[in-house]
């Protein structure tokens, strides 16, 4: 499967260099705001320049921007595999491992050689099961 070429827009650009913008204003006007200490004079000046960038000149970062997209590509794959292995390891194996104890299986699953057929008749509802449901 090949991925989509995705070409990003000016408005996108202008967004991306504007929100980096404001990131890095948060961390270089944080040590100020919450302890009373000088602004982060490297913090700020990236602030100005992804925000200048942002404004007069979006795409000048398509470069930066696509670094971006391919550093958060790669580590949304990673994250999503941490994620679903502690749903499956954290969550999924030890409820299996519970009701296996309990004796219980919800997928009724087992082999028998003497059955016609795995279906299980179920009980005909009234007519007008849809037209009152509660």
């Amino acid at each position: 499967m090949t991925p989509k070429i995705h070409q990003t827009t000016s408005k996108e650009l202008r967004s991306f260099g504007l929100l980096m913008g404001g990131v890095f204003l948060i961390v270089a006007l944080w040590p100020l705001v919450i302890r009373g200490e000088n602004i982060r004079v490297w913090a700020s000046l990236m602030a100005v320049a992804f925000g200048a960038m942002g404004i007069l000149f979006p795409t000048g970062l398509g470069p930066l921007h696509r670094i971006w997209m391919k550093i958060g590509e790669k580590l949304g794959w990673i994250n999503s595999r941490i994620i679903l292995g502690i749903l499956f390891f954290g969550i999924f194996t030890p409820m299996a491992f519970i009701l296996g104890i309990l004796g219980k299986r919800p997928l009724q699953l087992g082999y028998d050689p003497a059955a016609n057929s795995y279906r299980i008749p179920k009980k005909a509802r009234a007519a007008d099961h849809v037209l009152k449901p509660f």
